[in-house]
């Protein structure tokens, strides 16, 4: 039997050691063979503009960067957590450079396979997601076989397992024969945290979100850098530090150390948040990436929408007579061959000197039936509209307004109104008010009976080659269209990196089992019940899951309040939903990860 294939048959039949290694990689050439369909889509490459390429081009790159380092962070782990395997083999004979040339062809056999592998569960997977971008975001992706995607990936991954494969050897452990063999066995001591650091995490972190929510308006990108740089550094001294400080703490109180199993929970707690202080920062700088990038994509679309969403009239136009005049016949018409029926209404608005818009009682109340809001009753004054939503702007309230000959009508109230556009000062007056002598604007609405959305959007691209005329659910549907490549791309990134942060949690439990093994045999021999094994296990891989998410939550909701402190507005819902998907994600994530490997260490402790 030749080294090399001795190499092959022992990665083949020790399978389950090298697994989270292998889905890891695994994962990686999915996500990137995912992205490439449709990066080489028809519907999108074809119909881009040059900076929306260049945007998917740049996505592509920083995918394949973040893929080339996590599978090398995911080797290091897995090498360093072999140090006693290492040892064994050159008690048996191997030298160094074997050594070094083993996981030369480790790394290679375990990246031929994920990348087959991963390319194959990647068409199945893109085609899933193009379904569902087809469904959610009524976007029109068809389906196709991606041969150039399928080619790319083969040859970027082979690249990429050849580099990882040589520069991981320079990575093996430059330890003696004897501290190899007793890798593991040896105790950690104790372990100090520094008061200075510690104090420094809530310092910088403090800081950076006191500016972050003060700062609104456009200050907001001036103080973005300093602010991600505080926060940053302060997350780096959080986990290694204040973390380390407080489970100190915790176990110098008798009350909560003795009570039950938080014993053997807590007492090697520290060291774990010692060592995995770098994979959490990591998985929480991450993650508050992708919350950051989909919360702001997607809310600032919804922003954009719900102005959309908020005025009432399906299509309408605005002008003077003779600019609408000839658009309202031919609409018209159109709605008569396609055999849509509307109800319809007229509505004129005056402008004086002082840019005050006037509308009579009667045709505001009349569109407000229309589209089914309250009417307003002037009872011979004038009734000041306000903007339902003013999108962080300050509205001037009038006591009196002026109108022809220099006569004056008080202002006995103000409404808010989505009926008709109130952004400047508009008034509603009695219909007998003199509003001759001042420039009008004639808007006329029409409001369908039973259409579907589909019929509607047909209808109105009327709207293209007809300036002045808008049609709502067009306009609704241009715009989804305009930013779903970019929307698409942002939160596909985004759950790129969210699930890559499960991941880098998930590598890690396993990189520890080994000790835990140990840990747990030695206390089920002293009559440790399962049901107290599981809890303690279930803790564990809790405290591993949910320490750095909720790290990434907070900084994910401040950077997103932050961002909408630039139209000076709070925290949106759209915001909270990405927060609390991702954190349902986690959950599930971790209730299924937490039963695997439960039964994975019962199964090897009553070994």
């Amino acid at each position: 039997m030749s080294f090399s294939q001795f190499v092959i048959r022992n990665t083949l039949r020790n399978k389950h050691l090298y697994m989270a290694y292998f889905l890891s990689t695994l994962f990686s050439v999915m996500v990137f063979f995912t992205f490439t369909v449709f990066a080489f889509h028809p519907a999108l490459s074809d119909g881009l503009n040059k900076n929306a390429q260049i945007g998917m081009l740049a996505a592509a790159i920083i995918i394949y960067g973040f893929a080339f380092f996590f599978v090398l962070y995911s080797m290091d782990v897995f090498i360093q957590s072999r140090k006693k395997e290492f040892g064994l083999l050159m008690i048996q004979g191997m030298s160094p450079k074997q050594l070094k040339k083993m996981v030369f062809i480790e790394n290679l056999v375990i990246g031929f396979f994920a990348t087959i592998i991963g390319s194959l569960a990647g068409i199945g997977f893109s085609q899933v997601i193009l379904w569902l971008s087809n469904k959610l975001m009524h976007v029109n992706f068809g389906f196709y076989f991606p041969t150039q995607a399928l080619v790319l990936t083969v040859l970027s991954f082979a690249i990429l397992f050849l580099a990882i494969s040589f520069f991981i050897q320079f990575r093996l452990p430059k330890l003696s024969l004897q501290d190899l063999l007793k890798a593991g066995d040896i105790g950690k001591g104790t372990i100090k945290s520094s008061r200075i650091k510690t104090f420094l995490a809530i310092l910088l972190i403090g800081v950076g979100y006191a500016i972050a929510l003060l700062v609104k308006g456009m200050l907001v990108p001036m103080v973005m850098i300093p602010v991600i740089f505080l926060v940053v550094a302060g997350t780096r001294f959080l986990f290694n530090q204040l973390s380390v400080s407080i489970i100190e703490r915790l176990k110098k109180k008798q009350t909560i150390f003795w009570k039950k199993t938080n014993m053997v929970v807590l007492s090697d707690l520290a060291f774990r948040m010692k060592d995995n202080a770098r994979s959490f920062f990591l998985v929480s700088i991450i993650s508050t990436v992708a919350f950051a990038a989909i919360g702001t994509l997607y809310g600032f679309q919804n922003m954009i929408l719900d102005g959309m969403k908020q005025i009432p009239y399906e299509f309408q136009i605005a002008g003077t007579a003779e600019e609408t005049t000839a658009i309202k016949q031919n609409f018209t018409q159109l709605l008569a061959e396609k055999g849509i029926q509307v109800d319809e209404g007229e509505l004129t608005t005056y402008t004086n000197s002082d840019q005050v818009n006037f509308v009579k009682e009667s045709e505001y109340n009349h569109l407000a039936e229309l589209v089914k809001k309250p009417t307003i009753q002037t009872q011979g004054k004038a009734v000041q509209l306000l903007p339902s939503s003013m999108m962080g702007m300050e509205e001037t309230t009038l006591n009196e307004v002026k109108l022809a000959d220099q006569v004056t009508l008080p202002i006995t109230k103000t409404e808010k109104t989505t009926v008709v556009s109130a952004y400047g000062t508009t008034v509603v007056v009695p219909d007998d008010t003199n509003l001759q002598n001042m420039e009008s604007t004639i808007t006329t609405v029409w409001q369908p009976k039973n259409t579907s959305y589909d019929e509607l959007v047909s209808v109105g691209k009327f709207q293209d080659k007809n300036i002045p005329f808008m049609a709502k659910s067009y306009s609704q549907q241009t715009i989804t269209n305009e930013y779903a490549p970019i929307l698409f791309v942002g939160i596909f990134i985004g759950i790129v990196f969210f699930v890559s942060a499960g991941s880098f949690l998930y590598f890690r439990l396993y990189s520890d089992m080994e000790v835990d093994v140990e840990k747990f045999k030695m206390i089920y021999k002293m009559g440790l019940a399962k049901k107290e094994l599981k809890k303690m296990i279930y803790q564990q891989v809790g405290i591993l899951f949910f320490t750095p998410i909720i790290v990434s939550v907070i900084h994910g909701a401040v950077a997103l309040t932050a961002m909408y402190h630039m139209f000076n507005q709070g925290m949106q819902v759209a915001g909270w939903q990405v927060l609390g998907i991702f954190v349902l994600i986690q959950i599930v994530y971790y209730l299924i990860a937490r039963i695997f490997y439960f039964k994975k260490v019962y199964r090897l402790v009553q070994a």
